[in-house]
């Protein structure tokens, strides 16, 4: 979401960190678990729970510690300290419970990809409202992902317990996607936001360029005054071609007749 500044100027709202940091965490669950199952079989499930377990526990406490030196208790919409501590208790009964976790491993991987598919999904809509390019290929990711969740949860063709070659394929199939579908949003959204700049620029540089003509026009006619004032010249608001015409008013000495002419008129006609 965009929001302006003091100085009025559009910038981005803080990323959702942890948000991105979740989707990451899963997106390499499930690379890393579908390899290194579907390349050896050295290694048992029961090790990944332990690993993801101490994971959880690691991030959770970041996730507190952050929550207090960033002061994130100022803003009303963070939750960061619930998310830790959800996270920690979480990752406390991977490591007891890690026994029976490994025994329905295959339920839980079938929930995070279902949650990796409705994430590529959301990536999906806002790529199509920002214009990328790309929509078209994070929703056939998304699409598929959710389909492949569903066919794991309900062990569809005995996925999980006949065909555990192409279920860790799968895995590692998803996590892809979802790290790519990821990249699409950010790099989207990252140009988005770099358009929407340098377009609030151009109009600022705009306004300012018209609000500078008005004051320019007005320098120079009064430096244009001051120039011909100084070489002696009538300025432009002294030319007479100006002025209004004005019709001279009779004299009262060309309108009154000397008396002694009309006695000598009147004379003439008595005779």
């Amino acid at each position: 979401m965009d929001k302006k500044n003091r100085s009025g100027k559009v910038t981005q709202d803080t990323p959702n960190v942890i948000g991105n940091i979740a989707i990451v965490f899963m997106s390499l669950l499930l690379i890393v678990i579908g390899s290194v199952m579907l390349f050896t079989d050295v290694v048992k499930t029961i090790y990944f729970c332990y690993g993801a377990g101490a994971c959880l526990l690691v991030w959770g406490i970041w996730l507190i510690s952050r929550y207090f030196l960033h002061k994130e208790f100022q803003q009303t919409t963070n939750y960061g300290f619930s998310v830790g501590t959800l996270v920690v208790i979480l990752g406390g009964i991977t490591l007891i419970r890690a026994q029976d976790v490994a025994d329905t491993i295959p339920t839980y991987l079938g929930m995070v990809v279902l949650v990796e598919g409705v994430v590529m999904l959301q990536n999906t809509v806002q790529l199509k409202n920002l214009k990328g390019n790309l929509w078209i290929v994070s929703l056939i990711l998304s699409l598929l992902s959710v389909a492949a969740s569903i066919a794991i949860l309900l062990d569809l063709g005995d996925l999980i317990t006949k065909r555990q070659q192409i279920f860790y394929v799968i895995l590692i199939l998803v996590g892809l996607s979802a790290l790519l579908s990821l990249c699409f949003a950010g790099i989207r959204t990252s140009r988005y936001h770099k358009e929407n700049r340098r377009e609030w620029e151009r109009n600022m540089e705009e306004s300012e360029e018209w609000l500078d003509v008005a004051p320019a026009k007005d320098t120079i006619s009064a430096v244009t005054q001051e120039e011909t004032a100084a070489d002696g010249l009538p300025s432009s608001d002294d030319d007479p071609s100006k002025e209004e015409m004005t019709v001279p008013e009779e004299s009262d000495a060309a309108v009154e007749v000397p008396e002694e002419t009309e006695q000598e008129e009147l004379i003439e006609v008595s005779e």
